[in-house]
């Protein structure tokens, strides 16, 4: 059974960091936002992390044939639309709200082709473990309803005044990222992070809570941790203090910072707390209060 690390909650919480530190594991291997791999990798001919556009990356070049025959099979255009439907919004607050997706049982039959791309991820890299940072809580649930996979959640916070502020900024790239105004980002990370609570933090041998802030200030004990909840403890790890080391990836979607590698310095990321304005950072407080202040965020 294919091991899947599934990082949940909310968007620009940190997870392209996270990602990319554990796929540098022995066994580990880090795909990015696979949910997107369909819209963004093919529809739209993204790049993989290792710089070559997804179509022609060999990894996902064999994968896609394994999987389905290669990238133009009528199964990834099917998938392209299944996530476009189950990761908005509005399906995230019903999840956190009811425990299920909006029609999920239709949902559930049309991903049943996902089913074929974990193992074909793990046949083709040789992987014990696959890292999946897509974090709509919707796609944990389709997964977790799929046949041949062993899921575990890595749900990952970080204070919605810096996700907010992150969704703001715009930076030079050679792929575009999205902006959204500060209230978007707030209702979609209350959401976000009620519904991967409400799903999957009863289940303390398959779920790990995991602060941003946290992850940075001891990077070595909580990557040992989530290495521990899929099952490598003992594994040896690629940070050094707050020292990292990044070798190319292959991820299909995400942050541009995705691309990089080699020694990474791990600090936070807090200049919302300089930058923000007064006006932004009070209204992002109050759209996110109380669930903000259960995950310490005073």
């Amino acid at each position: 059974m294919t091991v899947v690390l599934h990082v949940t909650g909310a968007g620009r919480s940190g997870s392209t960091l996270l990602g990319g530190l554990l796929g540098q594991i022995d066994g580990f291997f880090n795909v990015g936002e696979a949910g997107y791999l369909w819209e963004r990798g093919l529809a739209a001919g993204g790049d993989c992390g290792c710089g070559a556009p997804v179509r022609h990356c060999p990894v996902w070049r064999d994968v896609l044939a394994r999987a389905y025959g290669g990238p133009d099979a009528p199964e990834t255009e099917a998938l392209r639309r299944l996530h476009a439907r189950t990761s908005r919004g509005r399906a995230v607050q019903a999840l956190s709200i009811t425990g299920r997706l909006p029609g999920e049982r239709a949902a559930v039959a049309a991903a049943a082709p996902l089913g074929r791309l974990y193992p074909a991820v793990a046949e083709v890299t040789g992987a014990r473990v696959i890292i999946d940072t897509t974090k709509p809580a919707t796609y944990g649930r389709l997964l977790s309803r799929l046949p041949g996979l062993d899921l575990r959640y890595v749900h990952l916070v970080r204070d919605p005044r810096a996700v907010a502020w992150s969704w703001l900024r715009v930076k030079e790239s050679r792929e575009t990222m999205v902006t959204r105004p500060p209230v978007t980002s707030a209702l979609l990370w209350r959401a976000g992070n009620l519904a991967a609570a409400r799903l999957w933090s009863g289940d303390a041998d398959r779920y790990l809570l995991v602060r941003y802030e946290d992850l940075i200030a001891e990077p070595e004990p909580w990557l040992r941790r989530i290495a521990g909840l899929a099952g490598a403890a003992s594994a040896a790890l690629p940070v050094t203090g707050r020292v990292g080391t990044l070798a190319p990836t292959h991820t299909v979607a995400g942050n541009t910072d995705r691309h990089r590698s080699g020694r990474i310095e791990l600090r936070l990321d807090d200049e919302w707390r300089r930058a923000m304005p007064a006006a932004q950072r009070r209204l992002v407080a109050a759209a996110t209060s109380p669930v903000r202040q259960r995950y310490g965020y005073r």
